[in-house]
Order: C-alpha cells, then structure tokens, then sequence
C-alpha cells in the first residue's frame, strides 16, 4: 500500500517504522460479495482495506442493518485482535478488494520485538475506539431525545396507539 501514512493506525509511527510493522500484515485478495467475517463466529485477525469498499452490517432475521460502508485505509476487526469476544458485525467486500491482514500472533510479535512501534499502534488504535464510544454515546443521547419528544407529544402517542390498537371484535 502505498499511502499508509493515511491510516489511523499508524499516526503516531515513522515512515520507517511502519516499513518496518509492514511485513507482518498479509495481504488478501477477495472477490465482490465475499464475506470476510460473520457476526457472531471467532476470529483472531483483523483488516485494513488497502483497495475496495468493505460493507458492514447486521442481520436481524431477514432485515439487514447496513451499519458503515468502509474505504481504502479504513480497517475492521480490532475487537477480535484484542480480545476472544465473537465479531459483533459481518463484513462483506462489496467490490474486488485487497485485504491487509494482522493476525494476534503477529501483533504479540510485534510486541516483544519492538515495544515503542506496538505502544504507537495500539495508542492510536485505542483513541480511535474511544472516538467510536464517544460517537455512540452522542447517538444514544439523540435517540433518548427523540424518544422521549414523541412519548411527550400527545398525538405521536395517540398515533403509536392507534397504529398498535388490537382489532376489534365488531368487524
């Protein structure tokens, strides 16, 4: 990749140190519609989208949520590097896409044979995760907001009553 200088991850790194972190990311070719990780299943890898867009998503049932659709320099996955938790989305390359992967046996490498890279790493990967809660936290406050004005409006709640009245009995 050539710009990596464009990825959050390596913000805090010298040109010389991401040279060097750079072997221990494999890359990975996919084709459109392949899925990379599903939610709910293991993994101990994570990605950075070097060509291509990444959809990210949830299914519940037959509904998919489209959460973000992810582009070059954007990468996924971190949760499964850092902790045994199952993906809590699934990803699906929604083009041709070329993949640079990070395995958690390369990343605790990394972390012995060079602590300040891996510290950097892991620093701007932790500022961008508490970047990820303070977004959600906005949005939920939005969302309680919203609630909250159609619960105290009287004909948004007359409305949800209505639409959600039993039918009657009478025909």
């Amino acid at each position: 990749m050539k710009d990596l200088e464009k990825v959050w991850l390596f913000k805090y790194m010298t040109p010389q140190e991401i040279s060097w972190m750079l072997p221990r990311w494999q890359p990975r070719e996919l084709s459109e519609g392949t899925e990379i990780v599903k939610e709910g299943t293991t993994g101990d890898e994570m990605f950075i989208i070097e060509t291509g867009r990444v959809e990210i998503y949830l299914m519940r049932g037959d509904v998919v949520l489209l959460m973000t659709e992810l582009q070059e320099s954007s990468y996924f996955g971190e949760i499964s590097l850092l902790t045994s938790k199952p993906r809590s989305v699934t990803a699906k390359a929604k083009t041709n896409t070329r993949l640079l992967v990070l395995r958690k046996k390369d990343l605790t490498d990394i972390m012995t044979e060079n602590p300040k890279v891996a510290a950097k790493f892991l620093r701007a990967m932790v500022e961008d995760l508490c970047n990820s809660i303070i977004a959600t936290n906005r949005n939920i406050e939005n969302y309680f907001l919203i609630n909250q004005a159609i619960v105290d409006n009287k004909s948004f709640r007359d409305l949800y009553i209505l639409a959600h009245k039993a039918p009657s009995s009478s025909g």
